[in-house]
């Protein structure tokens, strides 16, 4: 149920910068059951600050402040085949996955489930409460 309300700045508007560098690096961002929404048209919804990055959106309305390429490698095209930038069933205008970037991809059900699955945060151990 996150909001992000998006305000533009001049040197480029990114929602995330994910800072992963290796495979075996257990991190990334999921966002689930967002909307996005702001003002202009140019936010990018990940860049690729690293080599590896993880980013996945699902469930999310995006309004029309996300920019048609949805994702950036951050002026590293070799990063188009590191990253992990995903979306699975998101909607809205800035949803549309007809101009999205070589980088971004529509996920699977399988692709998404480790995603949007409790695990991923290890939410078991601080977002449930503990078991009587």
């Amino acid at each position: 149920g996150t909001e992000m309300h998006v305000i533009p700045d001049e040197g480029g508007t990114f929602i995330t910068a994910q800072a992963r560098n290796s495979e075996s690096e257990d991190t990334g961002f999921s966002f689930v059951h967002c909307k996005i929404d702001g003002t202009g048209s140019g936010t990018h919804l990940g860049r690729a600050w690293m080599s590896r990055p993880r980013v996945v959106f699902a469930y999310t309305t995006m309004g029309s402040v996300v920019n048609p390429e949805g994702w950036s490698n951050n002026f590293h095209p070799e990063r188009d085949q590191t990253v992990l930038f995903g979306e699975y069933k998101c909607e809205g205008p800035g949803a549309d996955p007809k101009g999205r970037a070589r980088s971004g991809r529509q996920l699977t059900p399988d692709q998404v489930a480790p995603f949007i699955s409790l695990g991923f945060i290890e939410g078991s151990k601080w977002l449930l409460p503990p078991p009587n």
